[in-house]
This record gives structure tokens, sequence and C-alpha cells, in this order.
């Protein structure tokens, strides 16, 4: 904006309220998306809450109906993590 000197001061009160009302916009506008990023992240973590429900329940009805090889598995997965951790702690 080119400054122009004025004897009583109006061009630098005009200034003043332009950029008072640009804040004030700027401020209006920030305040909207923060309003729209929340919503967002609010149905972001509603649907994946609901993903990790539904995959929950998966794994329990896997679980009733096949219960010798959930047992299996969960045998594999330990011994491997015994055997790595057991691993790891030598080396040092």
């Amino acid at each position: 904006m080119p400054t122009t000197t004025v004897a009583n001061g109006k061009a630098t009160a005009f200034k003043l309220a332009h950029l008072t009302a640009k804040a004030t916009e700027g401020k209006m506008l920030a305040e909207d998306l923060n309003e729209i990023g929340k919503r967002k992240a609010q149905r972001i973590v509603r649907k994946e809450y609901e993903t990790g429900e539904d995959y929950l329940d998966e794994s329990k009805r896997y679980i009733k109906h096949n219960p010798w090889k959930s047992v299996g598995v969960a045998l594999g997965v330990g011994l491997s993590l015994g055997f790595l951790s057991g691993f790891v702690a030598r080396r040092r």
C-alpha cells in the first residue's frame, strides 16, 4: 500500500481500520479451518475405531471356530519371540 502523509491522520486511521478488518477476517478463517480439521479427525477416529472393532469380532469368531489352530499360532509366535529375545540377549 502506498503511504501518504495527511496532517489530520485520516489516512493512518483508514489503514488501521483496514488492517483490523483483515486481521478479523483472518481470525475467522483460521477458526473455521480449525473446526473443519477437528471434524475430519473425529470422523477418521470413529471410522478406525469401528474398523478395529470389526477386526476384533472377526478374530473372536475365528478363535471360536478354530480353537486348536489359534493355540498353535499363539504357541508358534510365543516360541519365536522367546528364541529371538534369547538370541538378542546373548549377543550383548
